[in-house]
């Protein structure tokens, strides 16, 4: 696994990992941060590392994650394989839109939801 991928894999599982260390506002921020970016996988890294330097306690879960993603096998790095454990065709360190899309779909997944869910209005009226 490229360099690359370690890193989106180990920043999926910290989000998996640390989601109650985040407030609805870093949610938010970080899903406009990936939806702006293209599905330049280098890129994508640079936003996450920019994005962690406001983020003390998720970029040390973030780098603790990386140290042990090569030689420890707690940390499934093929759970994020397509169907059928079928792995992306993008040659190592190309860009790849799995990436993004991983990314974004960990936040949606964790992320509260952006407006507060309200009772529908009764149509009856109220006695």
């Amino acid at each position: 696994m490229s360099d690359y991928e370690n890193s989106i894999s180990a920043f999926c599982q910290v989000l998996d990992d640390k989601s109650d260390l985040l407030s609805t506002q870093d949610w938010a921020d970080l899903h406009q941060r990936m939806i702006n970016l293209s599905d330049d996988t280098e890129e994508i890294i640079e936003e996450i590392d920019q994005w962690l330097e406001s983020h003390p306690e998720i970029s040390t879960a973030y780098n603790e994650q990386l140290r042990k993603a090569p030689t420890d096998s707690s940390v499934n790095l093929n759970k994020y394989l397509g169907a059928g454990g079928s792995k992306s065709p993008t040659p190592a360190n190309q860009p790849s839109p799995a990436a993004k899309d991983m990314i974004i779909n960990h936040i949606l997944r964790h992320s509260p939801p952006s407006t507060p869910q309200t009772n529908p209005p009764n149509p009856q009226g109220s006695n």
